[in-house]
């Protein structure tokens, strides 16, 4: 700046003196016209721009140059030598124009010392600003060393760190030196990473102990789902597929050897011991001898260093067995672990009970099914066969006696008939004792009874059937079948009928009514004829099904046999709770 301000009013000092050459001839010009005026004028104008401030500042900015010397020669030729030959009378024109070339090169000097002066401060000028240039480009090269070394590889590293925790790499770091915002970002980046590779490592290993645990869950679901399908699919032999399911227990639970004794219900000691290696009693079981069994004595400690660990197998108060594991003593069963030991043994339980309650039920139904055996033969077979004994004694005693031939021949008589009566009564007995349900359900049953009666009477049969919806229980099915097969029967023996109408369905409370109308004779009344226990019959299976049966006439002429009563599953018992 201070070299282009020492070159401020050069250029206009270099066209007043160039301009003093022009108004130098131009006066020699004037002088020859003989204008005075204009003469007086012009060398004003000269005297003016010789005297001109340019021209004395640029003298005054270049004290060490020629520059004042040739302006004060060029002000004193001018003054004392060539301005007094125009000015002064009489005008010495020839003398001023031999005084013009000598003047005309003294400023001529004085333009080149004066151009030579700014070109030289323009050297100067040049110099400084390739020097600034230079100073500028050095500073920008270290200015953009030390962004790239301060900022841009800081930035970069973070960047590339930032992707790798995007990638879920955890283990790249990043060190910034200094205390700026890029090493405080640094910094923070480093140790949000290792939060998140601790957050990461404590997540991957729940994951793991949550996958784990799903799996052994799983494991264990799959276990008992199984067993629960093997045992009730045959539950009349539970025993046998326990052992058979010790193998995957062991397997899942990832201990020693599963061992199973099984009791039976008041009495002491086991009946049966499997363990999962070979379906055989353990090596410590010495049966019967339970009483020295190892887990009865030392708190279950085995002469290996293991422990057996007991789960009871319950069944309301009946203790039904022990399912056992040996495990080592000095460690105890997780949790899991021992939740599925309860409820296998739970599982086993129930199994037990309930084939023990299937046997119990089929032990009672063939104990009832011969008690209904011994009341029917006694009702009506037995009190047959004891009337005709009374008979075949009454004619004993007749022919002791001497009867005549046509009492003995009566009596003979109506011991022939008692005999056929209990004949057909065994028939209906044996009739009565083979009927089956073998189709699931009543509606094939009664389709067979149907065609069966219809084929062998020509008996027109109308059959309707609304019970699809209503589960009836096996004894209210034989019940039913039953009491339409001693219906049909006797309208086939004594209604002399055509057609019969047959008809099963249930109300709106639920109540099934089953009847059985025909186009027969009718009934006088509902009382059954000496030897004849069809109604009385009829009455009996209406009070197994805890329902009732009316024998009416029919308003068209016949006979309505009508079966009312309410099903099991409509029969709810309702228990008060009590307060």
């Amino acid at each position: 700046m201070y070299m282009a301000d020492a070159l401020e009013g050069d250029a206009a000092a270099i066209n007043q003196a160039g301009s003093l050459r022009m108004q130098a001839y131009r006066l020699a010009l004037t002088a020859t016209q003989g204008d005075d005026e204009r003469l007086t004028e012009r060398l004003q104008r000269l005297d003016d721009t010789l005297t001109s401030p340019a021209l004395l500042l640029t003298v005054r900015r270049h004290p060490n140059s020629p520059l004042p010397e040739r302006y004060a020669t060029i002000v004193s030729h001018w003054a004392y030598t060539m301005r007094p030959q125009l000015a002064d009378q009489p005008r010495d024109l020839a003398r001023y124009l031999s005084e013009l070339d000598a003047f005309t090169q003294e400023l001529d000097g004085f333009v080149r010392s004066l151009q030579e002066a700014s070109e030289r401060k323009l050297g100067v000028i040049r110099v400084l600003q390739v020097g600034t240039l230079f100073i500028i480009v050095l500073i920008a090269f270290l200015l953009i060393n030390r962004l790239h070394n301060n900022l841009a590889t800081p930035l970069r590293a973070l960047t590339a760190m930032a992707r790798q925790i995007g990638r879920g790499n955890f283990s790249s770091r990043v060190e910034v030196a200094g205390d700026t915002e890029l090493s405080l970002l640094a910094r923070t980046l480093n140790q949000m990473s290792q939060e998140l590779a601790e957050l990461y490592a404590e997540m991957e290993q729940k994951v793991s102990d949550k996958t784990a645990e799903l799996q052994r869950s799983n494991t264990s679901l799959q276990l008992l789902f199984n067993g629960a399908q093997m045992l009730y699919s045959q539950p009349q032999d539970p025993g046998q597929m326990m052992g058979q399911l010790l193998s995957k227990v062991q397997e899942a639970l990832g201990s020693g050897p599963v061992s199973l004794c099984l009791n039976r219900p008041g009495e002491a000691g086991s009946h049966t011991a499997i363990s999962s290696l070979d379906m055989l009693p353990p090596y410590y079981c010495d049966l019967p001898q339970c009483a020295a069994c190892p887990a009865q004595a030392n708190q279950g400690l085995l002469a290996n260093g293991n422990r057996l660990i007991s789960f009871a197998m319950r069944s309301g108060a009946s203790e039904l067995g022990t399912l056992r594991v040996e495990h080592p003593a000095d460690q105890a069963l997780q949790p899991w672990q021992e939740q599925l030991m309860l409820t296998l043994a739970d599982l086993f339980a129930a199994s037990l009970s309930l084939a023990g309650q299937g046997e119990q039920q089929a032990r009672m139904a063939l104990m009832e099914e011969r008690a209904v055996i011994a009341r029917e033969l006694h009702d009506s077979l037995a009190q047959a066969l004891s009337a005709q004994k009374l008979q075949l004694a009454r004619l004993k005693r007749l022919a002791a006696r001497g009867a005549d031939s046509e009492t003995l021949s009566a009596t003979a008589g109506e011991i022939e008939q008692g005999l056929n009566a209990a004949y057909r009564q065994l028939r209906e007995l044996l009739t009565t004792f083979r009927i089956k349900v073998n189709a699931p359900g009543l509606k094939p049953a009664l389709h067979a009874t149907v065609e069966e009666f219809s084929s062998n009477s020509g008996l027109d049969i109308h059959f309707s059937y609304q019970l699809d919806h209503c589960p009836l229980t096996p004894n209210e099915e034989i019940h039913c079948l039953q009491v339409v097969r001693e219906a049909l029967s006797n309208v086939l023996k004594h209604a002399r009928a055509s057609q019969c109408w047959l008809s099963l369905y249930q109300d709106r409370k639920g109540m099934i009514h089953v009847q059985i109308e025909d186009n027969g004779i009718g009934i006088g009344d509902s009382v059954s004829p000496s030897g004849h226990y069809g109604l009385t019959i009829l009455r009996e299976r209406a009070e197994g099904l805890h329902g009732e049966v009316s024998i009416d006439p029919r308003e068209a002429g016949g006979t309505r046999v009508w079966l009312r009563f309410a099903p099991d599953y409509r029969r709810i018992p309702l228990r008060q709770e009590s307060v």
